[in-house]
């Protein structure tokens, strides 16, 4: 339940504060700018104002106060207003928040509906101001649950009730996903067409609106995604239209794009142009193995007689290494690491003194975090390119825990299930609701990564996860090698 609701509230805060922030500096961003600032002034000057909410009669004053202080780590302050609201108003927005919960437990796509219907006559859309993106998710929920089951007359139903313009193309496009997985082609193209629409909109015409940026940033996967359903229609002129819409987005080649382009190519029998589009990815460090299987059977096709796919690689990754290099030695940094002490999975106790002497890779994660999951294939492969080199250590720090559960049990239990040969210590709350390790890092998201000398200062510092894995190892490798010769 509390994850629920945590997850709740941030969906409430952050999408209507970011997607306000384009058009005006609403009284909840600015307060909320104020609450994260590292100046005393502002953090004592926002305190006074959140206090002074505590004297209105709207809910959401309340609401915003009590996030606010929880994000100041003022812990109890915040747990005492989150009784009060509790109690000061039954069946208003915090209550909503509590009990959308049940839709998400629902096992069925049948419960999740019962529980959508009753939950949403107790919690009417008209009852409530402000934000309706708690309504898009419930709904969501059900139609992606429909979806799954094949029953695409009530997922077609749940897709379109959504109540928030810059969110409808990602619930139908979500919703498309599932429908195009179960053969439902036609069904999960028309979706997509009008996500597609829906983002040309707010990138064209609706710009000044709420949520603009998010729902324009969709554009180019949902192009992608109706060039692929048109593919498997084998209407190739059409795919080729959609997929070059995706393409001129950015001239930055993207592995996904390129990827459904090189089909489309192919299909069309123009193969000297699917090979164009995927040396861009092959030389761009972004092909994962199938995609060069696909480079290779093109380039064998069209240059029989020249030099070997072996010997052409060899001077490709030689290219791709040298801009990997060149760019790290713009981000290279030397700066002292916080000293930290913490428990692994198993409690034994790893300390930053310990470590000294090794080149050591942090990454901090957790469970909720999808980006910081996809990467583990990828670092697994690097802990197994390192692993008969002891001077080099990979530590999974999990942090920023939800829920009441066990943390410790569910990060360990993960790891097992996945089969991950990863070492996990545990950045576990103290008792003032923070995670230390994870602050005293500075970091604002995961997943992260640090690379530290053997010194102990940190040296790179990678924010997110995107590409391939067989990139992101290229990436690590170098950045260590780089380690070990300076």
């Amino acid at each position: 339940m509390k994850k629920r609701r945590l997850l709740y509230l941030i969906i409430l805060t952050l999408f209507v504060v970011k997607t306000q922030a384009q058009s005006k500096d609403t009284t909840s961003q600015y307060y909320y700018r104020l609450a994260t600032s590292k100046v005393a002034a502002d953090r004592e000057l926002v305190t006074g104002k959140l206090y002074s909410l505590l004297n209105s009669k709207k809910e959401s004053d309340w609401i915003l106060s009590m996030q606010l202080f929880s994000v100041m780590k003022k812990k109890a302050t915040s747990d005492s207003i989150q009784a009060i609201i509790k109690t000061r108003f039954p069946g208003g927005m915090y209550w909503r928040g509590e009990e959308v919960q049940t839709i998400y437990d629902a096992a069925t796509a049948a419960e999740k509906e019962a529980a959508y219907q009753k939950w949403l006559k107790k919690y009417p859309v008209k009852k409530f101001e402000g934000s309706k993106i708690v309504y898009d998710y419930a709904a969501n929920s059900v139609a992606v649950a429909f979806a799954d089951e094949k029953n695409l007359k009530k997922a077609l139903f749940y897709s379109d009730q959504g109540q928030t313009p810059a969110w409808k193309g990602e619930a139908w496009a979500s919703v498309a996903q599932r429908l195009e997985k179960n053969g439902f082609i036609n069904e999960s193209l028309a979706l997509y067409k009008k996500a597609a629409a829906m983002s040309l909109a707010f990138k064209t015409t609706r710009t000044n609106e709420e949520g603009a940026r998010f729902a324009a940033s969709g554009y180019r996967g949902y192009c992608t995604s109706v060039a692929r359903c048109l593919l498997k229609k084998n209407n190739t002129d059409s795919a080729l239209v959609y997929i070059q819409k995706a393409y001129a987005e950015d001239p930055k080649p993207v592995s996904y794009v390129n990827r459904t382009y090189v089909e489309i190519l192919q299909a069309m029998g123009k193969d000297k142009e699917a090979y164009e589009k995927a040396d861009e990815i092959v030389k761009g460090g972004e092909a994962d193995n199938e995609f060069k299987e696909m480079h290779k059977r093109l380039y064998e096709k069209l240059n029989a007689g020249g030099k070997s796919y072996a010997e052409y690689m060899k001077e490709v990754q030689a290219e791709v290494t040298r801009k990997v290099i060149a760019n790290l030695k713009n981000t290279i940094m030397n700066k002292p690491s916080p000293a930290w002490v913490l428990k692994d999975v198993n409690g034994n106790t790893v300390s930053s003194e310990s470590l000294k002497g090794k080149i050591v890779v942090l990454d901090f994660w957790a469970t909720w975090c999808g980006p910081c999951k996809r990467s583990f294939p990828a670092m697994q492969m690097a802990v197994n390119k390192y692993k008969d080199k002891p001077d080099v250590q990979f530590l999974f720090i999990h942090t920023w825990e939800k829920g009441s559960g066990d943390a410790t049990a569910a990060a360990k239990k993960y790891i097992d299930d996945n089969k991950f040969s990863f070492r996990v210590l545990m950045d576990l709350k103290d008792g003032s609701g923070s995670n230390k390790v994870v602050e005293d890092f500075g970091i604002s998201g995961i997943p992260t990564k640090f690379i530290l000398d053997k010194n102990g200062n940190i040296r790179f510092k990678v924010t997110g996860f995107s590409g391939t894995d067989e990139a992101a190892v290229e990436e690590l490798s170098a950045m260590i090698d780089m380690i070990e010769k300076s």
